[in-house]
């Protein structure tokens, strides 16, 4: 039984072989528009042509045996903004949402070592995201389907 003093444990690693996130950390992701396979395979191509601007990161316990969760995100040379693609985790890390002070933590971090001026996080479930800090954007998400 998984403890919440266990996600405290849990620490951001940068993966370079993103194979090792699990199967099922990638389909549990909701709304997600892309295969596993496909992720997989786009963020080999990124490791392997080295792309400063592609954070993958995995959520490991302390001895390094495990992923319980990832965060990809994407940074915008031009802006300098931060864009959360995904962010996966366990369900018994969860903890009906005490996983998200411990990534906006990190998100915090990496902000400043890459000099970012704002995150982005895209989300069906807003409500969730403004109790825990986040701001509705001055920017409108638009779709358009043919």
């Amino acid at each position: 039984m998984v403890e919440e003093t266990d996600l405290e444990k849990l620490e951001f690693l940068k993966l370079r072989f993103p194979r090792l996130i699990p199967l099922e950390l990638i389909e549990n992701v909701k709304g997600r528009t892309f295969t596993p396979e496909q992720f997989y395979s786009y963020q080999e191509a990124q490791v392997k042509y080295e792309n400063p601007g592609n954070l993958l990161y995995a959520l490991i316990n302390s001895d390094k045996s495990k992923i319980h969760g990832y965060l990809w995100a994407e940074l915008s040379q031009l802006d300098g903004s931060m864009f959360v693609n995904t962010f996966s985790i366990d369900k018994d890390y969860w903890f009906k949402g005490k996983a998200i002070p411990k990534v906006i933590t990190f998100l915090e971090f990496l902000k400043h070592k890459h000099k970012c001026e704002r995150i982005f996080w895209i989300t069906t479930n807003e409500k969730f995201f403004l109790k825990h800090g986040f701001k509705r954007s001055k920017n409108v998400l638009m779709e358009y389907q043919v």
